[in-house]
């Protein structure tokens, strides 16, 4: 009798796993209205040929990701956000790395250090100082690549 009941509990946990699994999967007719949804949210259009291919299966494999660690009992859930269709090394270049091109190169050259905020002896500091009404900084946005941002705020 004790069998049966162990038999009976083995045999509903493999139904409510195999259940569980088969929810979690998608068909690939709706990853590929998900992804339909996604370019359209964030205005994604692509001019290569296979170009919205390629970045159909990066989509779909950052979705996978996402629903293999939300799976998890992790202390933080990940979603698709405007990333979603550009691999790791591609986000990594883009916004973390730096990139040792001519172009730069050119800029860095052209740029010359002022003394416009310079401190001079008997200047007498102000207590508080907005920095974005004296032109040294920018307001707050979405940098991208912080590099060239910054290069082209300089000029």
């Amino acid at each position: 009798m004790g069998s049966i009941t162990i038999t009976s509990l083995i045999f509903f946990s493999l139904i409510t796993l195999s259940l569980a699994l088969d929810m979690s999967m998608r068909s690939n007719k709706d990853v590929m209205n998900m992804y339909e949804e996604w370019l359209v949210k964030h205005q994604k259009v692509y001019n290569g040929l296979g170009e919205k291919d390629k970045r159909f299966e990066i989509f779909k494999d950052n979705l996978g990701f996402i629903d293999e660690h939300n799976a998890q009992n992790n202390t933080y859930k990940v979603g698709l956000n405007k990333f979603a269709d550009m691999t790791n090394e591609e986000y990594r270049d883009m916004y973390l790395g730096t990139r040792n091109d001519a172009k730069r190169r050119v800029m860095k050259n052209k740029i010359t250090t002022g003394h416009r905020y310079a401190y001079s002896s008997g200047d007498r500091l102000p207590v508080h100082v907005d920095w974005r009404s004296k032109g040294a900084v920018s307001h707050i946005k979405d940098q991208g690549s912080c590099v060239y941002l910054s290069v082209t705020d300089f000029i």
